[in-house]
């Protein structure tokens, strides 16, 4: 029996990815304060770079990295002459440009995409310097922690440093922004002084008021949603569709075909959601954006036929299932890998070659975290398919993102926790070999190993629980789940189980060597099975409730 899911999805010819609307746009309209383990980590994380926590220290270290109108006049002058045929005009134009730091990375970017291929080149140079010399981690967590003092000037500060953030802690800078935006649910002023204000700026204005309990200021977001950019329109549609507020469908509708992919792709997600099963049966094509006129049109079509129907007062689009799943794949006939997403139906959403990948997670701004043993590389990969941060030199059998920035990887030998830039903050040396670990919200590490057992310490490497499940695993993953039980599966030995903490069987299922197991927010159970080359689908009766057949064996699978 099929679970029920959107059923309509979009076939992806490229290799290409899109953006993962339930880590971005729906993720980001929550609020909430860190959990005490990210809390103590990002705070650590600050002192160790001499990054002081009182509020005075925070909010001096957005607003040095918020250049005054007047100094973002100077770094555009200095932008421009990077194409000065005067050697010693571009030399000062590049040493000024590399020595405001992160702040200009936005103007060089778009440089390089705009500019002549010498004066791409350059800026390309100043990009590559700034990169080597300053820690964009830092961003997010700084921002987490002045969220969590909100000293006066918290919410105007990221506002205004907003235009200068990059894409991999927008999400980070937003949340801390919402966090602080609102007085008893009531946006603060400034974010209503929208009017002259840059793009960026603009659209955090409409996302913030659009989610404001007070009637006159959503009624302000809505008349962004006639903005001249595209960005303002779709981030202020997308926060009043949470808000129910029926005006927001028609603008997604209409930027399905803005000539922005990566948001139309957004907008469309956010589309399904809206629609469920009575969604259109067309989708963009990653391969081949000119279809964007024949979706909107389509989507204009249902609007007309179905926005009457709606029942806007309990939408919940946050608590929604996309019902798309995630494959990691190997041993393809051709001995190939590739990660790739399929809808209920067992349509390819998108594809991704990959050597051997083992473990992937799903990131904000759609970026997708991925491990791949044979070529020994972690890697980001964007909405287009692009690869961003990547650490290389050892063979990962499975990785994890943390709230903080830092990634979580093991190898068949150990237990390591690096920064994105590279530092080792936490090693632990295992005893044989690690199919998976992950760090838990009590900030202990919990892992499986060939032998059957699950070990979890805790930062200082004590040892806390040991739980034998097994003999001679052949593969296996293990997750912490909410009740305080272990999921295992238990590759070799056929079986998926939860199990506490003495080893005692609450649940059990029989899987021909299942390789990884993830408890669904329905309570059902998602398993990769190895033997069958299969991903199936069980309920808590253990009977199976959805299933698509690999081409090749599935490392690991989730859902969203």
């Amino acid at each position: 029996m099929m679970p029920y899911y959107f059923k309509p999805c979009r076939v992806v010819v490229a290799f290409a990815l899109m953006l993962s609307i339930a880590s971005t746009t729906i993720a980001i309209l929550r609020t909430g304060g860190a959990n005490e383990s990210t809390l103590s980590a990002d705070e650590q994380s600050l002192k160790n770079v001499g990054i002081g926590l009182d509020p005075a220290s925070l909010l001096d270290y957005f607003r040095r990295r918020t250049p005054s109108t007047e100094g973002q006049a100077k770094l555009q002058k200095y932008a421009h002459q990077l194409d000065s045929v005067v050697y010693i005009v571009r030399a000062k134009a590049t040493d000024e440009l590399i020595r405001a730091g992160r702040a200009v990375l936005p103007i060089l970017r778009d440089v390089v995409e705009t500019g002549n291929a010498e004066t791409a080149r350059r800026a390309q140079y100043c990009i590559q310097i700034i990169e080597q010399n300053t820690r964009p981690a830092l961003i997010a967590v700084a921002a987490r922690v002045l969220a969590e003092r909100n000293p006066e000037g918290a919410a105007e500060t990221l506002f205004g440093y907003i235009p200068f953030v990059e894409v991999a802690a927008i999400e980070d800078v937003r949340q801390a922004m919402k966090r602080v935006a609102y007085i008893d649910g009531k946006a603060r002023a400034f974010f209503e002084s929208h009017a002259g204000l840059d793009a960026k700026r603009r659209a955090a204005a409409g996302w913030i008021l659009a989610g404001s309990r007070e009637a006159k200021q959503r009624t302000s977001a809505i008349a962004l949603l006639r903005d001249e950019s595209v960005e303002v329109r779709f981030l202020t549609a997308s926060a009043l569709l949470a808000a129910r507020e029926p005006d927001a469908a028609p603008v997604l509708i209409a930027v399905l075909s803005s000539g922005n992919p990566e948001i139309a792709w957004r907008a469309e997600d956010l589309l399904f959601r809206l629609a469920g099963e009575n969604a259109p049966s067309v989708w963009l094509d990653l391969a081949n954006d000119n279809n964007g006129g024949k979706v909107r049109d389509a989507w204009i079509d249902w609007w007309k036929a179905n926005h009457a129907k709606i029942n806007w007062p309990s939408l919940q689009l946050d608590d929604q299932i996309l019902g798309f799943t995630l494959v990691c794949e190997n041993q393809r006939a051709d001995g190939s890998g590739r990660i790739y997403e399929v809808n209920a139906a067992g349509q390819i959403r998108f594809q991704s070659p990959a050597t051997n990948p083992i473990d992937a997670q799903h990131l904000p701004g759609g970026r997708i975290l991925i491990g791949d043993s044979r070529a020994s590389l972690i890697y980001e990969l964007d909405a287009r398919g692009q690869i961003g941060w990547k650490y290389t030199g050892i063979a990962p059998t499975s990785v994890q993102r943390l709230a903080n920035g830092n990634t979580v990887v093991s190898t068949y030998q150990s237990i390591l926790e690096l920064t994105r830039e590279g530092k080792t903050v936490f090693s632990y040396t295992t005893q044989g070999h690690t199919y998976q670990a992950r760090k838990i919200p009590t900030g202990n590490y919990v892992w499986i190993d060939a032998c059957g057992e699950i070990t979890e310490i805790d930062a200082k490497g004590k040892l806390i629980a040991k739980v034998k499940t097994g003999h001679g695993l052949a593969w296996g993953s293990v997750e912490r789940l909410r009740n305080g039980h272990y999921l295992v599966a238990l590759g070799g030995v056929g079986k998926v189980q939860e199990i506490d903490q003495q080893g005692k069987v609450h649940w059990e299922k029989g899987v021909n060597n299942p390789n990884r197991a993830t408890r669904l927010a329905n309570g059902n159970t998602l398993v990769a099975s190895h033997g069958d080359s299969c991903v199936y689908e069980f309920d808590a009766q253990g009977h199976e409730r959805w299933r698509h057949q690999c081409a090749g064996r599935p490392f690991a699978t989730l859902r969203r």
